[in-house]
């Protein structure tokens, strides 16, 4: 099966902003529109299928990620999920909150969160990720609460494997945001040595909007104090099943969209999505390098994720945007820098037509 032929937006355009939000394929829109005409003919409930679709996508998503399925809670975007999450957690006074990110605007929501709930957080701009682990370790007070990208908005990947450990050796929790990196990066949830993880459904997963995953640890699950009500409460050796830390807000035509999207990439192979991410994304930044862009995201030197961000000679980052797209090409900006994230159905040809595309702007 060639998978580029399921994604109708390469018919009216190449879509290189996926770092912002994935057009979904045609088995998700299949999927969703299947899902909202069974609940106008026969109601949800009443279909055994509708009303398991979110284990059918803790079960998926376990796959992509590495974990357990009773790792997974499902959220209606990542705000709640941390709502949940920081409001539930039994943490003694005096909790530092340490705020990590290349883009404090990024981190600005949770901040708000954190304060609503009486918490004053501290912020940590690391360079580029350059030495990650030692920039925690030397600002990052034991027993803190620390929050961080796995890949920033740049591309730039962090070293997880030895920050995570030694974090966690301090007695600190992680909590990662996935946005960036699932499933560009090949490392498993119990790989990264955090306490949680934050999977949303809308960019390089290529869902529709409307849901966020939090996979937890065993460990932190027994730390954590449910604060939404939930339909359902279970519990198995005294460690819960990370459902239980659900409130009942993600609509299940979400879920049959992510399902959709889920089982696409499995179909795919994952090994085969990240390679063609990752040589889409060596090819780009060899192309802008060679027409004369300043490139701001990692090289072969540095693990990678999707991302090129790149700086024109002399147009303004806007003007490239509007010029691209003017000729059916749709990219993103970033603080004055365009940010192009191909997807591995992204064809060679279509990333070489780019590169003539640019010559001529």
């Amino acid at each position: 099966m060639e998978f580029s032929e399921v994604f109708p937006i390469r018919e009216r355009c190449l879509y290189l902003d996926h770092a912002s939000l994935a057009p979904v394929p045609e088995p998700v829109a299949v999927a969703v529109s299947t899902a909202l005409h069974q609940h106008q003919d026969e109601g949800f409930w009443d279909l055994r299928e509708l009303s398991q679709v979110d284990q059918k996508v803790r079960m998926l998503l376990a796959q992509v990620v590495g974990c357990q399925p009773s790792d997974v809670s499902l959220f209606p975007d990542s705000a709640t999920a941390l709502t949940a999450l920081l409001a539930g957690l039994q943490l003694p006074p005096g909790t530092r909150f340490v705020l990590t990110s290349e883009e404090p605007e990024d981190t600005r929501p949770l901040a708000s969160l954190l304060q609503r709930l009486g918490w004053s957080p501290s912020f940590l701009t690391p360079a580029r990720w350059q030495r990650l682990h030692r920039i925690l370790e030397t600002h990052t007070p034991e027993g803190a609460v620390v929050y961080l990208p796995w890949v920033d908005a740049a591309g730039w990947v962090g070293d997880l494997e030895t920050a995570g450990k030694r974090l966690a050796a301090r007695g600190c929790i992680v909590v990662l945001d996935g946005t960036q990196a699932v499933p560009c990066r090949p490392e498993s949830f119990p790989e990264l040595e955090v306490a949680a993880l934050l999977v949303p459904s809308h960019t390089w997963l290529l869902g529709p909007r409307g849901v966020t995953a939090l996979i937890t640890t065993p460990e932190l699950r027994a730390h954590w104090q449910p604060f939404f009500a939930s339909w359902r409460r279970s519990s198995a050796g005294g460690l819960r099943d990370a459902a239980c830390f659900e409130g009942q807000g993600v609509s299940p035509l979400v879920l049959a969209g992510w399902a959709a999207s889920l089982e696409l990439l499995l179909a795919a192979g994952l090994g085969v999505v990240r390679n063609r991410i990752f040589a889409h994304q060596r090819t780009l930044t060899s192309h802008l390098l060679e027409l004369g862009w300043s490139v701001a995201s990692p090289g072969a030197s540095h693990p990678v994720a999707g991302i090129v961000l790149a700086q024109h000679p002399f147009l303004p980052a806007e003007e490239v945007q509007r010029r691209l797209q003017a000729r059916h090409v749709r990219v993103g900006v970033l603080g004055g820098w365009v940010r192009l994230a191909p997807h591995f159905y992204t064809t060679l040809a279509e990333v070489n037509a780019l590169q003539r595309i640019l010559s001529s702007l």
